[in-house]
């Protein structure tokens, strides 16, 4: 069918009944009339003939497009983008402004988790080198070119995704058999976990995403009394570490300790809630000073103990401020936040 002069491909699928047809149209035309589907469906249903409909529709789309034709919008760059994109797996697809400034895209790696790109056009150039954002590790490199078109775009990003499959197993391990404490909801980018061990003890841990088997990057987080055998652990057994073993498993093995995990412990016989406000998250915050006596080792938000050790004129000390536990008065000091 022809509409305001340019041609497009339309077809109908009609069944016993013309209310109950199927239509279906090229790419440019549907993303033009979306937004009058249920118009659409109501003219199709009330039309007499299939000759009435097509006349209705015709009118439809060409007042979906009328500013399309009037105003020159439907340039040389819209027909290109569009031509682009259609050389892109449909399934693919996310989403397209209605400007066509940018495209949303969606690869499902081995292990089904959706990954998403989003890639922002500059307005009237095909040549010039679009903005990504991902949610990886890492920035997205990829080679850009004035021949370069969005499915090299994809391909590449598709490819960066696959390398990552190591990295985000390796977490999913660790998020499956553990209790992770932060991050609260781990995007595809976070490369750390804070682990719990035991009541008021963690270990945070930076992973490398290129080499998630190594040794990561640790970090004890407790009273020094229940931190320090685990430090030495670490030291001690770092020869035990098998790139060839998980992550998980190697960090069990070089620390000589099973890890607290969802399906023997409950959360609340870890015992990490702050002290203070007694939540465990606080805004993006968990608790992670703790107080050094051992027969206490209660955890406190940093903000929390600061603003509590301040309401009571406790001795300050440039960005540390001094005082008592608020549990069993052993002396205990914290920074003041960052915030």
């Amino acid at each position: 069918m022809t509409i305001w002069g340019k041609p497009y491909y339309m077809a109908i699928h009609v069944p016993e009944v013309l209310s109950k047809a199927r239509i279906e149209c090229e790419w440019k035309l549907e993303h033009r009339i979306r937004d009058k589907s249920d118009l659409i469906r109501q003219r199709l249903q009330s039309s007499s003939s299939l000759a009435t409909f097509l006349k209705e529709f015709i009118l439809i789309a060409e007042t979906c497009m009328q500013h399309v034709h009037s105003d020159a919008m439907w340039s040389d760059w819209n027909e290109e983008i569009v031509e682009q994109v259609l050389e892109i797996d449909s399934n693919k697809l996310l989403s397209i402004d209605e400007d066509f400034s940018a495209v949303q895209i969606g690869i499902t790696d081995e292990g089904g988790r959706l990954h998403k790109i989003k890639i922002h056009l500059k307005t009237q150039s095909t040549t010039a080198v679009p903005v990504c954002i991902t949610d990886l590790p890492h920035k997205l490199e990829f080679n850009w070119a004035t021949n370069t078109r969005l499915k090299h775009v994809v391909e590449q990003f598709e490819a960066t995704v696959l390398s990552y499959q190591n990295f985000w197993n390796t977490l999913k391990e660790i998020d499956e058999k553990c209790w992770v404490l932060e991050p609260e909801h781990p995007s595809f980018s976070a490369t750390h976990r804070r682990i719990a061990l035991g009541q008021n003890l963690s270990l945070h841990i930076t992973v490398n995403c290129q080499q998630p088997s190594t040794l990561p990057e640790c970090r004890f987080l407790g009273a020094e009394s229940a931190t320090a055998p685990l430090r030495e652990k670490l030291n001690v057994n770092l020869l035990r570490w098998d790139v060839e073993r998980s992550l998980l498993n190697n960090l069990q093995e070089v620390l000589d300790f099973d890890f607290p995990s969802p399906a023997d412990t409950s959360r609340t016989e870890l015992s990490m809630d702050c002290g203070i406000c007694y939540c465990l998250h606080l805004n993006e915050e968990v608790p992670n000073v703790v107080c050094e006596d051992k027969r206490c080792a209660q955890a406190f938000h940093q903000s929390c103990l600061y603003e509590w050790l301040r309401s009571l004129s406790s001795r300050q000390s440039f960005n540390t401020i001094f005082g008592e536990c608020p549990f069993c008065s052993h002396p205990i000091r914290v920074k003041m936040p960052a915030s």
